[in-house]
């Protein structure tokens, strides 16, 4: 295991996402699906993805791959935790018809050989999530190599400050 990969491992231990995403699931309805549909529509200015390619890194509960499905995008979504991958599945199968053109995996925005395998996507979303793998600046650059020309990046970085950030 390269020291990448052991250092993302050691970092995802310190909290449990997919077990926070299985609690997130739990309150999930129509009217949840619809207000994250919503958030991608403002988000990306956009009154839907028909056509477009969308590749959630770190996708969790699997509820913003699912609104970008909702807006006809063909989606790609892959999360490092196994927990978060069982959640965005079982989304899925609560909410999809079994034939969505969505493929959701478990891996790692660090593993370069799988990253090559990807290609790149019209848009490629990653909501707090490429700052706890330890190695930062290689996950966001990874992610913006996934975008394709004249596509879109949309990532979210928390920036704890310590006590200016409370």
């Amino acid at each position: 295991m390269t020291d990448i990969k052991a250092s993302a491992i050691n970092s995802r231990r310190a909290f449990e996402f997919g077990a926070n995403g299985r609690r997130f699931l739990r309150i999930v309805d129509s009217k949840r699906i619809e207000i994250a549909t919503q958030s991608i529509c403002a988000m990306l200015g956009m009154t839907d993805l028909r056509g477009k390619s969308f590749l959630d890194i770190g996708s969790g509960s699997g509820l913003l791959s699912f609104a970008a499905l909702r807006l006809e995008a063909r989606v790609h979504s892959f999360d490092y935790d196994p927990q978060s991958v069982a959640c965005a599945l079982d989304l899925r199968s609560r909410y999809g018809d079994g034939g969505e053109p969505w493929t959701i995996e478990q891996e790692s925005i660090l593993d370069d050989e799988y990253l090559s395998r990807l290609g790149t996507f019209d848009i490629v979303y990653s909501w707090g999530v490429l700052h706890h793998t330890g190695h930062m600046m290689r996950a966001l650059e990874n992610a913006a190599r996934r975008v394709a020309t004249d596509g879109t990046l949309f990532v979210a970085i928390y920036n704890d400050q310590g006590w200016a950030s409370r």
